[in-house]
């Protein structure tokens, strides 16, 4: 029997493409699978508010060094998954 209120709280989410933008790192020895962050922020646009997601879109854009966000695999990413993530990009760049 579920709870009158259980309903809201639960939120199916299937990933498309599970190997898009799959990297493996190492982690106290131990190899562990993760997304990249381009992916990780177009889920971010999928599964989250959008303040969020534009809060994180801009934060990955301000990283300076090696870590920094390429633009044209958030592109092709965004392409894969159907997401238009353009709008988004030019209102964090501007």
């Amino acid at each position: 029997m579920l709870l009158p209120f259980a309903e809201a709280l639960v939120r199916i989410v299937r990933f498309r493409n599970m190997e898009l933008g799959k990297i493996k790192v190492d982690l106290g020895g131990v190899r562990i699978p993760i997304f990249d962050c381009e992916r990780t922020i177009l889920d971010s646009f999928r599964l989250l508010s959008r303040e969020t997601a534009i809060k994180a879109l801009k934060m990955a854009l301000s990283q300076k060094g090696t870590v920094r966000l390429d633009l044209k695999k958030l592109q092709s990413y965004s392409q894969k998954l159907r997401f238009n993530i353009t709008p988004y990009l030019i209102t964090a760049t501007t």
